[in-house]
């Protein structure tokens, strides 16, 4: 392993610590690895992300996107920061602006939505892409009270069901989120 990819490991390691309360170790100690100047990283998303939901827009961190499974209104939030698979590789700015964005979208699509409960997760077994679940769940939907994986096939949306849900959203997302046309 390169001293590069080992120091920034290291780092990612000590941020997570510091999110936890820890008091650092140094005074004036960095948490983020410079990249030279005028070198952007580009974000894509996975390609069983891309082909499984429909793009929403962004918030300041994350890409918001609707699962193309109509048995449920099921919102995926993913980072939009390169080669991130696991929480704690996100710094502790990045990490509390996406619980914040979770929260923020959780509560909301609870009231709109009428939920009885929401299922919040960050899995990546199949897709390592890190991602958030942000599942409405209701007592009379297909899988109430199972989880949703795998319980029922995809009943993609009609392009009428998209446009009610995305106008929803409107009606209740604020300035901070920018819509993506679709």
């Amino acid at each position: 392993m390169s001293t590069v990819r080992r120091e920034a490991r290291g780092i990612r390691r000590y941020a997570a610590v510091l999110s936890l309360g820890a008091q650092p170790r140094m005074r004036g100690a960095k948490l983020k690895m410079m990249k030279p100047a005028g070198v952007r990283t580009v974000f894509a998303l996975d390609p069983r992300l891309q082909q499984d939901t429909l793009p929403i827009g962004d918030f300041p961190l994350c890409r918001l996107l609707l699962s193309n499974d109509s048995n449920y209104p099921w919102f995926i939030l993913v980072p939009r920061r390169e080669d991130i698979s696991e929480l704690f590789q996100l710094d502790v700015a990045d990490q509390q602006q996406l619980w914040q964005e979770t929260t923020a979208l959780a509560e909301m699509l609870k009231d709109s939505f009428d939920a009885d409960k929401l299922n919040v997760a960050a899995l990546g077994n199949v897709v390592s892409q890190l991602h958030m679940h942000v599942i409405v769940r209701k007592r009379e939907d297909a899988a109430w009270p199972a989880p949703v994986w795998g319980k029922h096939p995809a009943k993609p949306y009609s392009d009428e069901q998209v446009a009610v849900i995305r106008e929803r959203l409107r009606l209740v997302l604020t300035d901070k989120f920018t819509f993506l046309e679709g």
